[in-house]
């Protein structure tokens, strides 16, 4: 058996890319994929442009043909959670993927036997996979999550930010704005730094950040859509966790996996432009968390056990 021969992998796989304006980091995406495995037929890209509108799925379109690419147009923004959903349906029910991995836009895969430690992970009858995921200019490993303790005080704390962020004087200066934001940050409430700390060992059953999320096994077999699709943004991990939990699927992290989360490049945006996208995140952000409460309050919460 030759080298080539023994580093094949046995599995279809299918990444499930989710793209929105940023053509830069969706190629870095693509070719960080691509780069894994040199002209193998098991493993397919799939780029679901969720209604970008601004010439950036154009210029994916016009890269150099790849048998294995393949670009999907929604003819609106579906959102997170049924944005995946096209791509997912797509790699389960048209390519007939074994293994599919949503992949965040803007996230690379630093190791080339990425697919090789995947299949192993695979082997082992896991059926929902989260690997290490690192902000590199932070250093933060965000995976696996630390749920909200509590759901009900978690949406009335995103009810009085946004609050906030409504009533703030139009006058208030980007300096002053900035030191505001940083201050009712929804993720500084030390769950990112539990996160972190957790990151260094492999856990079952516990809650996957959404960034990549990487689908096997049974639950591939058994279920037509990956994502609860009544979310626009945001908690799409807290029902996925409920609800592998109710179906008693086999979730691990596994630092054995590594991707890398690259933050783009930010730009200056005037305060009132940064007040809005604020407050149109925390509308987003609470609508989701009516679903998870209601779901929690109708099945009953499980919680992860680190």
């Amino acid at each position: 058996m030759t080298e080539k021969e023994c580093d094949a992998i046995l599995m279809r796989v299918g990444f499930v890319v989710l793209h929105y304006l940023a053509y830069e980091e969706t190629r870095h995406c693509i070719d960080s994929i691509l780069s894994l495995t040199k002209a193998s037929d098991e493993v397919d890209v799939i780029v679901v442009d969720n209604h970008s509108g601004n010439g950036s799925y154009e210029r994916l379109k016009a890269m150099p043909e790849h048998p294995h690419v393949h670009f999907i147009h929604n003819d609106s923004n579906l959102g997170f959670a049924n944005g995946m959903n096209v791509g997912y349906r797509y790699a389960r029910d048209v390519l007939r993927s074994d293994v599919i991995a949503l992949m965040n836009n803007d996230l690379t895969i630093p190791q080339k036997d990425f697919l090789q430690r995947l299949e192993a992970i695979v082997d082992r009858g896991f059926d929902v996979i989260g690997p290490d995921i690192i902000e590199p200019a932070t250093n933060l490993h965000t995976n696996p999550q630390v749920p909200e303790a509590d759901y009900t005080k978690a949406y009335l704390r995103y009810a009085a930010i946004r609050t906030f962020f409504t009533i703030m004087p139009k006058s208030v200066g980007p300096k002053l704005f900035a030191k505001f934001k940083r201050s009712t940050n929804t993720s500084t409430d030390g769950r990112t730094v539990e996160s972190n700390e957790r990151s260094r060992h492999e856990h079952t059953n516990v809650q996957l950040h959404g960034a990549c999320l990487i689908f096997a096994s049974r639950f591939v077999r058994e279920e037509s859509q990956c994502l609860d699709g009544r979310t626009f943004l945001y908690h799409e991990e807290d029902l996925l966790f409920q609800y592998c939990m109710r179906k008693r699927y086999k979730i691990i992290y596994t630092p054995s996996l590594t991707v890398c989360h690259e933050s783009g490049a930010s730009t200056d945006v005037a305060a009132s432009d940064e007040r809005s996208k604020k407050i149109t995140n925390l509308k987003y952000h609470m609508q989701s968390m009516r679903y998870v409460i209601r779901e929690t309050k109708k099945y009953g919460r499980y919680y992860p056990k680190y």
